[in-house]
């Protein structure tokens, strides 16, 4: 018996269309395909102002940075009158940098929204450099003043 139904299912197996897993004419790569890219999109006028406005908050955050890191003194225990001053003044350096970690985030957003809508951000990344730099500096100068 089992034989008879091997012989019947071999029998069966022959007539039934199964399919291909190959890929289909209309799914195959051909040379004559033209490959088409978008246009890029001209920069806009309104960015380039945005973006010297956003390095101009920077650089006046870095100079007022750098005018309140001059109060802040290493000297003095902790709990002395001394070292709050200069817990004071190292505070106002930390508001001062904060307008320009405020220019990188919006240059990052910027770039972020040009690469969206298919742009080159080219035209930020010098901008973004610079503005990092600075942060980058702020950030160590801060960091020297724990040890």
């Amino acid at each position: 018996m089992p034989v008879i139904m091997l012989i019947s299912l071999n029998s069966c197996a022959d007539r039934m269309a199964t399919p291909s897993l190959l890929p289909r004419p209309i799914e195959a790569n051909r040379p004559d395909d033209v490959a088409v890219s978008p246009s890029p999109v001209q920069a806009d006028p309104a960015e380039a102002e945005m973006i010297s406005k956003l390095l101009d908050q920077a650089r006046l955050a870095n100079d007022k940075f750098d005018q309140a890191l001059l109060a802040v003194t290493k000297s003095g225990s902790p709990g002395s009158e001394m070292w709050i001053k200069a817990e004071s003044a190292r505070s106002v350096a930390e508001i001062a940098r904060a307008p320009g970690l405020d220019a990188l985030t919006a240059l990052d957003a910027a770039m972020a929204r040009a690469i969206d809508s298919g742009r080159n951000p080219d035209t930020f990344m010098s901008a973004r450099r610079e503005v990092q730099a600075m942060a980058d500096r702020q950030a160590a100068q801060l960091e020297a003043l724990n040890r």
